[in-house]
């Protein structure tokens, strides 16, 4: 089952969102992103938030097409994208792709990305995607498709990641550990082949895929 959820950051350019969509079951809406999907003309399945950012009339338009909404109070606990996720998990999802979950509020880009440990452990593949990056979450080994020049940097989010082998990047390392508080060591390293190898053996490891 792939979700395809969209959170309320600022998309520019929506050209990107075309491959990710590729087979997707369901399309969940947060609050304000209700906004990017009419603008790609898309019907989502669901809608949910407490829609103090969203846009009235995007609201009433999905209103009127008779999309399931659920609406939630405005002082919780959760944010609306957290609420995204966890209702994806009800959808049996095992992958979900997030577009408008990196945007300028740097805290919000944060602890979305801490959100994909949430999905990780239940073991569900999550990426946040936005015109630049592709940022996912491992914790053992994934082939990375892309681009020849594509960066990748991988940046631990426990304390320590052992065992990280990457092959076909410029810079390849063979069973090495990273920590957080050490050298960045694995930062905008880049793919050599369309398809490139991650493994580790301990650990959360971020990885982060970006285009200039």
């Amino acid at each position: 089952m792939k979700v395809i959820l969209f959170a309320g950051a600022e998309i520019e350019d929506y050209s990107f969102c075309k491959k990710y969509m590729e087979n997707a079951d369901k399309i969940v809406c947060c609050d304000s992103g209700i906004g990017h999907a009419r603008a790609l003309n898309l019907v989502p399945d669901y809608i949910l938030g407490d829609f103090d950012s969203c846009k009235k009339e995007d609201l009433e338009y999905y209103q009127k097409l008779g999309v399931a909404v659920k609406t939630f109070p405005a002082q919780k606990d959760e944010t609306d994208m957290e609420l995204g996720l966890d209702f994806a998990v009800t959808l049996n999802a095992d992958d979900v792709v997030i577009f408008g979950g990196i945007g300028s509020r740097f805290d919000h880009t944060l602890a979305n990305a801490h959100l994909l440990l949430r999905l990780l452990k239940k073991g569900i593949r999550a990426r946040l995607v936005n015109e630049k990056n592709c940022v996912e979450l491992i914790d053992s080994s994934i082939v990375l498709e892309g681009e020849r020049g594509d960066l990748v940097s991988t940046i631990p989010l426990s304390m320590e990641v052992t065992g990280i082998t990457l092959e076909g990047f410029q810079y390849p390392l063979v069973d090495h550990t990273l920590t957080i508080d050490d050298d960045i060591v694995a930062v905008s390293n880049v793919m050599l082949e369309k398809r490139c190898k991650i493994s580790i053996k301990t650990g959360y490891l971020f990885l982060i895929q970006s285009k200039d």
